[in-house]
Formats: structure tokens, C-alpha cells, sequence
């Protein structure tokens, strides 16, 4: 039986599909303007790659398929959600519960004219008569979040009641009233607010893409559940999954995986590198955990609650590069080519230089060999693209703008790696960085360099590691509610208790439903807990499913619990990665031939090595080019690189 993996990004679709012992990648064209084609369309590769010529034969033999997608993140990139309108308490209607200035979730999420606030107790025509305004103002949904919501929502639960009352469910038709105190369980009113807006703003685009891949599932003769990749790196059937736990999922899943290679290691401090077509992302491991963050900013709406850290650039392979008129500085996104057109060099009628021409025109990728030689791309449309476009407005030679360009992407990465190991307080000769992503290897040694750090892991499903964390994931609910509580006196201790008890029972009762008896379930309790100083650190505690959390479990915390997430987790099937053994060696026998390559001041006849075919032990010195069938290693001068026993390379710079 088989697992399949699939990972939406903005240029290309990642799959991973495994027998357990074996894991075959497989990248397709991603189709923004309908998610659930890609979807299919990686399916369809996959079985084909794995011998079936029929999708529905394969499908039969699929015991389970995990799906990360970005469409919320385009939704709320793109802001093409439907319109919103919302109830508040009177007097925060402009400022949405923000203690200063204004939530940036109004004029974003949901426009000023359908914010409207209402008087405690509430009245039921007071309630109508904003409702009237809201459906006249052309609102696809309606969000009732209150203040005092959260420890008493009876005037949220009254108001909906009027609603209903006046306007029966045929009637109102698809416009669904959802309450804050539902959505969200965090005690401030404008997180909760915010994360209520959130999930409302996505849910529509969200649900109609999964309800048709599903299906598009069964009509294919696929009877299991389709579970959906969340971004607390677990996965749930698409009927338990919201809008918002899918936020960023894709990025996260490959966070999970580098996290499970920090353990595998023993890695204390890492830095992980995501770079893929349309954008690199910056995340932290550290002792094994991914690092949590309570600043977090989806899309330009600041969520202040726990969240993973996680900085985004824009910035990937189809990132257009540019002259500013005025200033005459090279320009580098954050505009994307996608994969169609594309980058010129794809010879599909783009003609705007990218990151991607340049490392062709620079001899870092391979004309005949790109995605295992699936795309040729073409070296003359590349240079005609740089020509045009940077080295006649520059005034150099296509070298010199090729090499700008690639060193200005390769800056801009090392710049926000150098703000996160200030942020983390890291030195940069104590971290390791891990890239990967579609393009992240080939990062890896010159932001590496420009960090001022000395080691590097690429992995050998680096083209599809996302999808490699997603083939790692269990079935996971995760529970999360706010708290602002000192643990101090025996009486919040017990409140706390209670709290952990509600979510237990709610955990359970879910898993349940899902089929899983509660023997089979795993809770760990993560406590987000602050110092008198406002830093944050996290307690774990493992729970019984069966047995309620006494007062005395948790006498060890000390401080402020702000919050409380509860994960029931349930095991699924996995792909391992098989360890192998092997002997130090040159590498030789992986030869595959020699191209030029300029690496900056130093332009040579490089060797060209095929990455499949280098064993374990076996190190390759730079300056040299490593290839395999799905991305691209360059290994700098004063680099070298060792496959280790998991098929996987550690870069080391020398004297570092």
C-alpha cells in the first residue's frame, strides 16, 4: 500500500509517494487559478512514475493522502476573500478592540462601513437593523464578536438567536452568522476578533476547494478520508479542519521536517531556509522544537497569539529582476514569473530576466537537465532577457548582471538570517543552517558564507520537503485556549485544571468521531508561560487519556501561563528515511562531466557530479555542481561537501 504527499507552492506542485521503503518525488506545474487541477495533476504523475497507467488502479493501492495547500495563504495574499460584515460592542468600531491605534484587520479584512456596534443586553431590533444594513452592503458573512465574549458569550449567543428568528436558514441562504466565542478562545477581544475575521474571510475558498478534491477523490474510486496538512504540523479529515489552521501549513510541514533532522543530529541550534519559486522563508529549530513567536503577521494581519516563526521573503526562482529608472539600482522581486510564463529561460513566451536566468546564464543549472531533464531550458533567452532587462541599463556584461542578480537574492537572504540569529541571540559559528525547498540548496553555501556560518545541511529530498514533513505527520487536533493566569495561589491553579479537563474531554470526543479509540490517542500539553519580563517559554506535559490533571502536576510552572494548546495525536503510517552505511571516498565514480561556472571572482571549467549516484562517506570538494533528477547543489570554492548516512549532504566551509 502506499502513502501519497502533496504539497501545493506558488510555481511548482510537490509530491512525495512511498511504499514505506522507498519514496519517489514528483513536481508538476502548479495552476493558481484552480488548486484541485494540480492536485490531480501530481496524482496522476505519481501513479504514472510508480507504473500505473490508471489512476483509479493506483488508487485502489493508496492507503492514505495528505494534502498541504495554499489557498488560504493566496486568498489572503491576493485579499479576494468574500465580503464581511461584523457586530461589535458600541464604541469599537474603528478600533476593533485594539488597546491603541486600530486593528489592521478593519479596511482589510472587513471594510469600516460593515463594522457595527451594538448595546449590552442586547435588543433584538437594534440587532435586525444591522443585520438589514449588512445584507443591503452586499456581505457574504456575518462575525458577532463581543467584548467579555470569552468568559461569557450569552450576549453573542442572544444576538445570533435574534438573527435566526428573523431570518430562517432558507432565507438568509449563504450568509452563515459565526460567533467569535466559538471560533476563537483567546481572552483578549481583539486577537480574538482578528482570528474570528480570519477564519471567516477564508472558510468559503477554503471548503469549496476541499469539498471538490474529495470529490474528485471518490469519483476516482478513493473511499478513505483526504486529510488536509494543518500548520501545527499535523493533519485532520477535512471536516475538522478550519480556515485558519491551514495558514501557511506548506511552509510548516518542511519546518516539522527540518525539526526531525535537528533530533536526528543532535542539532541544538538551526536555522532553516525554504526558497522555492515564489518565495524563501527563514524559520528556527531549536533543541529539536520549532521556534514559537507571539508577534506573528499573516499577510499584513498581525496575529498576536503563539504562532511558528516563520520570516518570508519574496523572493524565489521566478523572482523578476529589474532597473529602477530614478535610481538606476538593481530591483529583485518581489514580482514573480510563476510557472507560466515563467522565467525566460522556459522558452513559454516570458521575456523579464529572473534568479532563474541568471543561475543558468551563470552555469549553477543544467540547460538539458532541469527537473530530470523534463524542461530544457533555453541559455539564448536567457541572456536576451538579461541583456535587455539589467545589463544594458546597468552598462556590464551578461556575466557581470547575472552575477548581481544572484548576488543580490543570495544578500537579501543572508540579511534576515543574520535579524533572526540577533532576534534568537545565536552566534552565527554556533548554528547550522538547513536549505531546502526546490531551490534552497542552491543558497546554501553563499548565504551560508554571507552569515557568517560554517555549516550547512542539504537534504535529499530537499525538492519535496515539505511534502517529506507532511509524510512524517500524524493525525493531530490541536486545542488552544487563551489564559492570563499566575500560578501562584492554589485557586488559578485548580482553574487551570479545569480548563486542560475541558480540553481533554473535547479532544477525545473528536477523536472519536474520526474513528480512534481513545487508547490510541496521545495528549501532550504545551503551556506557553511567561516571566515577569514578558518572555515566553514552553512546559510540556504528557497526559493521560483517561485521567483528569490534578493542581499538584503542575507546582513546577512558574509565572504566567498566556496560553494552553492541548495536541491529540494519533499515529499514522510514516516514511523513513533508511539509514545507510558507507566509507570515506573521492566521490569520483558519481562523476558526470564538467561545464563552466562562474562563482563570482573565480570563473572554471567546473566538475559536474551526479548526486543519485554518490554513496555515503564519499566528499566532493568545491568548486563543483552536484545534480540530481529534482534540484541543483553547488558546492563553493573553499566548500566541501559529505553525503552522510541518510543520503543527505553536510557542507562545511574550510577552517570553519
Amino acid at each position: 500500500m502506499y502513502t501519497v504527499d502533496i504539497d501545493v507552492g506558488g510555481t511548482l506542485t510537490d509530491g512525495l509517494f512511498s511504499d514505506g521503503r522507498k519514496a519517489i518525488p514528483v513536481k508538476v506545474d502548479t495552476t493558481p487559478h484552480d488548486l484541485t487541477v494540480c492536485f490531480q495533476d501530481c496524482l496522476t504523475a505519481g501513479a504514472h512514475e510508480l507504473g500505473f497507467s490508471d489512476l483509479r488502479e493506483f488508487l485502489q493501492q493508496v492507503h492514505l493522502i495528505r494534502w498541504s495547500t495554499t489557498i488560504t495563504s493566496n486568498v489572503l495574499a491576493q485579499r479576494s476573500g468574500p465580503r464581511l460584515g461584523l457586530l461589535v460592542s458600541q464604541g469599537h468600531e474603528r478600533d476593533l478592540y485594539a488597546p491603541q491605534g486600530s486593528n489592521p484587520a478593519l479596511g482589510s479584512l472587513v471594510a469600516p462601513e460593515n463594522v457595527i456596534g451594538l448595546t449590552c443586553p442586547i435588543d433584538p431590533q437594534e440587532v435586525l437593523l444591522a443585520v438589514k444594513t449588512l445584507l443591503t452592503n452586499g456581505v457574504r458573512r456575518i462575525c458577532i464578536s463581543l467584548e467579555g465574549a470569552y468568559l461569557d458569550p450569552s450576549h453573542e449567543l442572544a444576538a445570533k438567536r435574534a438573527i435566526e428568528a428573523q431570518y430562517p436558514d432558507h432565507f438568509l441562504g449563504t450568509v452563515p452568522v459565526l460567533l467569535g466565542s466559538e471560533l476563537s478562545h483567546y481572552p483578549d477581544a481583539e486577537t480574538r476578533t482578528t482570528q474570528s475575521l480570519l477564519n471567516a474571510y477564508l472558510h468559503g475558498p477554503l471548503a469549496s476547494a476541499l469539498y471538490k478534491a474529495e470529490d474528485d477523490l471518490r469519483e476516482a474510486g478513493y473511499e478513505r478520508p483526504l486529510l488536509i496538512g494543518h500548520a501545527n504540523g499535523g493533519v485532520a479529515r477535512v471536516s475538522k479542519t478550519k480556515a485558519i489552521d491551514t495558514l501557511e501549513a506548506g511552509p510548516t510541514m518542511g519546518l516539522f521536517a527540518a525539526a526531525h533532522f535537528a533530533r536526528t543530529y543532535g542539532l541544538a541550534h538551526v536555522i532553516t531556509l525554504d526558497v522555492g519559486g515564489t518565495t524563501a522563508k527563514v524559520g528556527v529549530i531549536q533543541e529539536g522544537r520549532l521556534v514559537m513567536t507571539s508577534e506573528a503577521d499573516l499577510f499584513g494581519v498581525p496575529v498576536k497569539a503563539p504562532t511558528v516563526l516563520l520570516q518570508s521573503i519574496a523572493l524565489g526562482g521566478g523572482s523578476v529582476a529589474s532597473v529602477e529608472a530614478a535610481s538606476g539600482q538593481l530591483r529583485l522581486g518581489p514580482e514573480s514569473m510563476g510557472a507560466y510564463p515563467g522565467p525566460a529561460c522556459y522558452d513559454l513566451g516570458g521575456t523579464e530576466a529572473t534568479l532563474t536566468d541568471s543561475l543558468l546564464t551563470l552555469g549553477w543549472l543544467p540547460a538539458d537537465y532541469f527537473l530530470g531533464g523534463k524542461r530544457k531550458l533555453n541559455p539564448q533567452r536567457a541572456h536576451e532577457a538579461i541583456t535587455a532587462r539589467i545589463a544594458e541599463p546597468l552598462g556590464k556584461s551578461i556575466e557581470q548582471a547575472a552575477l548581481e542578480i544572484a548576488n543580490r537574492a543570495f544578500q537579501l537572504v543572508a540579511t534576515t538570517i543574520r535579524e533572526v540569529l540577533a532576534r534568537m541571540g545565536w552566534w552565527p559559528e554556533d548554528s547550522t543552517l538547513f536549505a531546502f525547498g526546490g531551490n534552497g540548496p542552491i543558497f546554501a553555501c553563499s548565504v551560508a558564507e554571507r552569515a557568517g556560518i560554517a555549516r550547512a545541511l542539504v537534504f535529499d529530498l530537499s525538492a519535496v520537503f515539505s511534502a517529506f514533513g507532511s509524510a512524517i505527520a500524524d493525525v493531530v487536533h490541536v486545542y488552544e485556549h487563551g489564559l492570563n493566569l499566575s500560578l501562584a495561589a492554589d485557586e488559578d491553579r485548580h482553574l487551570v485544571c479545569e480548563v486542560i479537563e475541558r480540553m481533554r474531554r473535547e479532544a477525545l470526543h473528536d477523536m472519536r468521531g474520526e474513528g480512534f479509540a481513545p487508547e490510541r490517542v496521545r495528549l501532550q500539553l504545551e503551556a506557553e508561560i511567561s516571566d515577569p519580563q514578558g518572555k515566553l517559554s514552553t512546559a510540556v506535559l504528557e497526559l493521560a487519556p483517561t485521567t483528569s490533571v490534578e493542581p499538584a502536576a503542575l507546582q513546577a510552572w512558574q509565572g504566567k501561563v498566556v496560553l494552553l494548546r492541548l495536541r491529540a495525536t494519533v499515529a499514522m503510517p510514516h516514511y523513513e528515511a533508511i539509514r545507510r552505511s558507507g566509507k570515506a571516498a573521492s566521490g569520483e565514480g558519481a562523476l558526470r562531466g564538467q561545464r563552466p561556472v562562474s562563482w563570482g571572482s573565480v570563473s572554471a571549467i567546473t566538475p559536474v557530479y551526479s548526486w543519485e549516484a554518490l554513496q555515503p562517506g564519499e566528499e566532493i570538494a568545491g568548486g563543483a555542481i552536484l545534480e540530481s533528477a529534482w534540484t541543483t547543489y553547488p558546492v563553493l570554492p573553499g566548500w566541501s561537501l559529505r553525503m552522510d548516512e541518510y543520503g543527505n549532504g553536510q557542507l562545511q566551509r574550510k577552517g570553519g
